[in-house]
């Protein structure tokens, strides 16, 4: 007769595997299809994609604004049409965010071009975890060949109403705003005192209704690229701050830094290899605090 003991001394072995490894998901609802490339009026289209070898786990969640838009497994990719202006998006593996609070706060923001696609690419963060890259189109052409349309599960991102248009765009130079280097409102300089202080009159005197109002931190090239992402958010919080102080309601304003990643300027290593002020000088566009305003225009 067959004890149930003997069943326990086989199922053991499967048990004590299962602790140690979970087995990837097999989904079947995969396509050959390739990215579509019309894009409506006034929105913008993004492809989220995943090499078989950019990140080691199982599904990757994406995130827009904190709606949820697809899970990838290796070698898939999930496309989304949404606003033509900023977005944030964020990315992490399934399950690993037990309250939601990641998806809700966290995640980079993008100013999307109106009709055109754009690409981002999921990469190892340097820890394990999973982390959207923007990409040019040239390089993703080359890397999504053969990459599947992943279409498992329906997306929760909004795609009907209106979305937001850019009401106002200010750009402040960082040298008028700061001490060089400096990012506190203690180190903020008179001049940019008032540049915010002008603004800030602007904004509360502006007729449209405004939704949100982005302040986005730049530098230029010079350092590293992690010391520069930390010194253009926290000069935008500083901004933020300054808005606020003087009237600007503080739950419209969303500081967001972008270090070097969007330079008015390239090639200034280039131009100038030997001559420190010169390359200053032709950095200094680079330098900047933008704000933008988005909402509705008044009738």
């Amino acid at each position: 007769m067959f004890k149930p003991r003997h069943l326990l001394w086989i199922l053991l072995p499967a048990l004590a595997s299962g602790c140690a490894y979970h087995p990837k998901e097999t989904w079947v609802d995969t396509y050959p299809i390739v990215y579509a490339t019309d894009v409506p009026e006034g929105r913008s289209s993004v492809v989220f994609y995943r090499p078989a070898d950019a990140v080691d786990g199982p599904a990757v969640n994406v995130y827009v604004n904190g709606q949820y838009s697809g899970s990838l497994q290796p070698n898939a990719y999930r496309q989304e049409t949404v606003c033509a202006q900023n977005q944030r998006f964020y990315a992490e593996f399934t399950d690993r965010d037990a309250a939601y609070s990641k998806k809700a706060n966290a995640g980079d923001y993008y100013n999307l071009p109106e009709a055109a696609v754009s690409f981002f690419k999921i990469v190892d963060n340097g820890n394990g975890a999973p982390q959207l890259q923007a990409v040019s189109p040239e390089q993703a052409q080359q890397e999504i060949q053969g990459v599947m349309q992943q279409n498992h599960t329906l997306s929760r991102v909004s795609k009907t109403g209106q979305c937001a248009q850019v009401l106002k765009q200010y750009s402040l130079q960082a040298a008028a705003l700061f001490q060089f280097d400096r990012y506190q409102y203690k180190d903020m300089l008179p001049q940019g005192q008032r540049e915010i202080a002008a603004i800030s009159e602007d904004i509360k005197q502006n007729p449209d209704h405004i939704s949100s109002i982005a302040v986005v931190g730049h530098t230029d090239p010079q350092g590293s690229a992690r010391y520069n992402q930390k010194l253009s958010y926290e000069r935008a919080a500083t901004v933020k701050q300054a808005l606020a102080g003087s009237g600007v309601p503080g739950n419209l304003i969303t500081p967001q830094g972008r270090g070097e990643r969007e330079l008015k300027v390239a090639d200034c290593r280039a131009k100038h290899p030997r001559n420190v002020e010169a390359r200053k000088a032709c950095d200094q566009p680079n330098r900047r605090v933008e704000i933008i305003l988005r909402g509705e225009k008044a009738e």
